[in-house]
């Protein structure tokens, strides 16, 4: 014959705490409402983080501000546009940079990032104006590389050990090529 046992109702009456302003019955129940106020906590400063990095605006920058920033900019690396329209253009691009820039920062601030972002000579391309300018070329990994015997040493040449160019003055000295000359 199988036993069947229920549960004896305790006579003690339960603990009552305040936490918050909510009544609170019980040891269990008090962990389970600190633990719902921790995650309303961690939503509210959640919240407030993403207003802050709103991709609508630019937080508390004004038009007038982005425009001085732009035009300061552009004194400090020399950008002239001769095209018609290249200028406003650019703005537009280097107005959706400073918004990235200020969302990003924004995000280091709370702890989200362990780096800060700032304009630079690039604050007016977009990504891609930038890889294709000054990442070079992309090859295709199926592409077969073949390897030029052209400067290939005979199988009976000595070769020393190691050459520094720089002694022979065959190097100059580093400089930005962009897009190697375009």
């Amino acid at each position: 014959k199988q036993e069947v046992c229920y549960p004896i109702p305790s006579t003690a009456p339960p603990s009552l705490f305040l936490l918050g302003g909510v009544l609170v019955v019980s040891t269990m129940r008090r962990s389970m409402a600190l633990l719902a106020a921790a995650a309303a906590l961690l939503l509210l400063v959640s919240l407030a983080a993403a207003a802050d990095m709103s991709i609508v605006s630019y937080g508390e920058r004004s038009e007038e501000e982005v425009r001085r920033m732009y035009a300061e900019w552009m004194s400090e690396h020399r950008r002239t546009y001769n095209a018609i329209g290249e200028e406003e253009r650019r703005f537009e691009v280097f107005r959706d940079n400073l918004r990235y820039i200020d969302q990003h920062n924004a995000a280091a601030d709370a702890g989200l990032h362990s780096f800060r972002l700032g304009l630079n000579r690039f604050a007016d391309l977009t990504n891609e104006e930038y890889r294709s300018t000054y990442l070079g070329a992309r090859t295709k990994p199926d592409r077969e590389r073949k390897l030029s015997a052209r400067y290939q040493a005979d199988d009976n040449e000595e070769l020393p050990e190691t050459v520094d160019w720089r002694k022979k003055g065959a190097v100059a000295a580093i400089k930005d090529q962009g897009g190697c000359g375009k």
